[in-house]
């Protein structure tokens, strides 16, 4: 583009001062001649410095163009634990439904808390031999949230087009520079003197209860998280201390 202009204004230039001998005589002779050819020299280069503008603004809308498609093509899902609905507007909800896992009591439970849908489909019916039971999630106490002691645990599929990276922090209920909240909480697990090993993951901060699940059954359950100092850094952790998480995304 830049090699093109040139060419453009010295072709102009070329132009200009290519004249016969009578021409330069009248330019001698005639200063308005000079003054015409002048003014219709700043209207050609001008013209000229519109046109490489109007191309230049052209190629830069059709990058971002392209980048915006690019854009909307990309986009990642995360799961929100405590809350049956997506935490901003620049969030779509996949799914809203329980949370599931092994049971805490069982050695050979998985370790994976599951956010299982409210509207499960079933093919087979019976099944007879070894299995991998799943029940469903709880709070065993009253710290995420008051009178949540046996209730039932709501969870969220959610999915922004908006990044390309999610991840949960733990320790940290703020992003660092250059990333978006999601969604921040306290890190949850369930008791270390259980038999069954299990995940972590960030409670929401304003967890809710499922609908008509207040029965106590002792499924899949979550408890806070605390620092306990020894190979752990003392500060800047603090013994004891319930840890916080947040999701964030990019």
């Amino acid at each position: 583009m830049d090699v093109l202009c040139l060419f453009k204004f010295l072709l102009v230039l070329f132009c200009f001062f290519k004249r016969t001998k009578a021409d330069k005589r009248l330019l001698l002779n005639d200063p308005s001649v000079i003054a015409d050819r002048l003014a219709r020299l700043e209207s050609l280069v001008a013209n000229l410095n519109t046109t490489v503008k109007q191309q230049a603004e052209t190629i830069e809308n059709q990058k971002i163009t392209i980048q915006n498609q690019a854009n909307n093509n990309v986009a990642v899902t995360y799961t929100v634990w405590g809350r049956k609905q997506c935490p901003n507007n620049r969030t779509n909800l996949v799914y809203s439904g329980f949370v599931g896992g092994g049971h805490s009591t069982q050695s050979g439970a998985a370790v994976d808390f599951l956010c299982l849908p409210s509207d499960p489909n079933y093919r087979k019916t019976t099944y007879h031999g070894q299995y991998a039971p799943i029940y469903g999630g709880e709070y065993d106490n009253d710290f995420f949230v008051p009178n949540a002691n046996g209730n039932d645990i709501p969870c969220s599929v959610c999915r922004t087009n908006q990044a390309s990276t999610v991840l949960m922090i733990p320790g940290k209920d703020k992003c660092y520079s250059g990333w978006n909240i999601e969604y921040y909480g306290y890190l949850g697990a369930h008791d270390y003197t259980f038999v069954a090993a299990t995940s972590y993951i960030c409670m929401h901060i304003h967890p809710e209860f499922v609908t008509g699940g207040s029965r106590n059954d002792n499924g899949k359950l979550v408890h806070p998280v605390v620092g306990r100092c020894g190979a752990l850094e003392c500060p800047p952790y603090i013994n004891n201390y319930p840890l916080t998480c947040v999701v964030c995304s990019k």
